[in-house]
């Protein structure tokens, strides 16, 4: 059996956070395990309210996850809260864990933020540097580096100086740029591996980014390196929505 932890906030519609994360976990054969960060009040359409977990409750989930399971991959989303990156930093400080993705998600297209954007430079001195990869996209790479990025060119010249300063790889998503299709890159502090792929039109995206970057951290936990790994999850992203969206 293999084993993937999500650290996540719970969503009542089913279509993001750990929901989702289990659900796309369960499809590439893993067990799930969860440890949640906080509740939210939230539809398809927007974000109502967040309610964080205490950080001692949130601390006990997961090291009774790691101590019981052999864990083979994680994945960490919405924090909710700055108590929460502190345990969440000090657990990947204690623990070996492997192929750790962090899905950098501050806020929804539409409500609440999951955290304050006052955080923003806690999150990262107190998470990149023990994670494999973060997964922004422009909006969220804006915030992590303070820089206004217009294009793609300048989300990845910001990105290779986040990368170059928290020894971290960096999957740069595509979706918020313009242009008739997507371009996203891989980028570590030595190197930017450019893709491209078909823009589409969907009736549904509600959580895409929670299935990306569980089905990378699933591919990661299966062996994969990280290229071909990022080219998989973005396959099976537009996979599972092109389903989803005949459903809706």
């Amino acid at each position: 059996m293999k084993y993937y932890l999500t650290i996540a906030a719970s969503d009542n519609s089913g279509g993001a956070g750990i929901q989702q994360d289990l659900k796309v976990a369960e499809s590439m054969g893993y067990w799930g395990l969860s440890a949640i960060t906080g509740i939210t009040v939230q539809n398809f359409m927007k974000l109502d309210s967040i309610y964080p977990i205490p950080a001692n409750i949130l601390s006990q989930q997961i090291e009774l996850n790691i101590n019981s399971f052999n864990i083979n991959a994680c994945k960490i989303g919405a924090v909710c809260s700055e108590e929460n990156i502190q345990v969440i930093s000090s657990i990947l400080k204690k623990y070996e864990l492997k192929n750790i993705v962090l899905d950098t998600v501050f806020s929804p297209t539409h409500g609440k933020a999951f955290i304050n954007h006052g955080s923003i430079k806690f999150f990262k001195e107190k998470l990149l540097p023990h994670v494999n990869i973060i997964t922004p996209n422009k909006d969220e790479l804006s915030l992590l580096t303070g820089k206004e990025i217009l294009n793609l060119e300048q989300g990845i010249e910001a990105a290779l100086e986040l990368a170059k300063q928290y020894n971290c790889c960096i999957y740069m998503k595509g979706g918020h740029y313009e242009g008739n299709t997507i371009n996203e890159a891989l980028i570590n502090k030595n190197n930017v591996v450019n893709f491209e792929k078909e823009m589409l039109v969907l009736k549904y995206s509600h959580g895409t980014g929670c299935t990306f970057s569980t089905a990378l951290t699933c591919y990661l936990g299966n062996g994969l390196l990280l290229k071909e790994a990022c080219v998989k999850a973005s396959e099976y992203v537009n996979y599972v929505y092109k389903k989803y969206s005949l459903l809706f």
